[in-house]
């Protein structure tokens, strides 16, 4: 396996869920080698400090080329069903990101990172029963075309706010995970029209995704 998964523990915050953390990431791993080659990096699972806590419980991000970061709120007392329930879709999304990038595709426009996360979360529901990911539970019944067509005039800016369009900074502007939740239609809408799937596109240019 050419991942290797480092689990944080010297706080012992993972002490009573250490057994179930291993095996539900080893178990991943596994599963998603079945439909992407995995890269060479380190898989970093910590315990979360406040300001990075998350109403999942979970949150991840590809840290450099050569380490994603898995962060867990381990102050819940369903910190359990947060590793059975999110860790393997959670892993999945930034596996597909960290593949993504090294295939060499652009992510520097509001464009690409639409697309990458879109990607990215279409590649979780391989590992979560086919269930849209969690964190569109509040945003699901939003037009997602109106708020891409609020976001058109930026499509093609580097200098885009990641956090107003991501990450509900200002809600005033777009609610918290939009831009998810654009990328993710955007990708279904494409996939719908010409077939694919998030591991066989992980490589797509996102201007071959959107039509013009």
């Amino acid at each position: 396996m050419s991942i290797k998964i480092n689990i944080l523990n010297a706080s012992e915050r993972f002490n009573h869920v250490l057994e179930v953390l291993e095996s539900r990431a080893v178990n991943a791993l596994r599963e998603i080698q079945n439909y992407l080659e995995l890269p060479n990096l380190d898989l970093v699972i910590s315990p979360c400090s406040d300001e990075y806590k998350t109403k999942s419980g979970i949150m991840g991000c590809v840290t450099t080329p050569y380490a994603i970061d898995i962060m867990l709120d381990t102050d819940r007392e369903d910190l359990v069903d947060v590793i059975n329930i999110e860790l393997s879709a959670v892993i999945a999304h930034e596996i597909h990101h960290a593949v993504r990038s090294s295939s060499g595709v652009e992510c520097k426009t509001l464009l690409q990172s639409l697309v990458a996360e879109g990607l990215a979360c279409h590649f979780e529901t391989k590992f979560n029963g086919n269930e849209l990911p969690s964190i569109f539970n509040d945003i699901q019944n939003q037009d997602w075309m109106l708020l891409y067509e609020q976001m058109r005039p930026e499509l093609n800016s580097e200098e885009f706010s990641y956090p107003v369009y991501f990450g509900g900074e200002d809600e005033m502007k777009f609610p918290n995970h939009a831009g998810y939740w654009v990328g993710f239609n955007l990708v279904s809408q494409y996939i719908n029209l010409r077939g694919g799937c998030a591991a066989s596109l992980v490589s797509i240019p996102a201007e071959q995704i959107v039509e013009k």
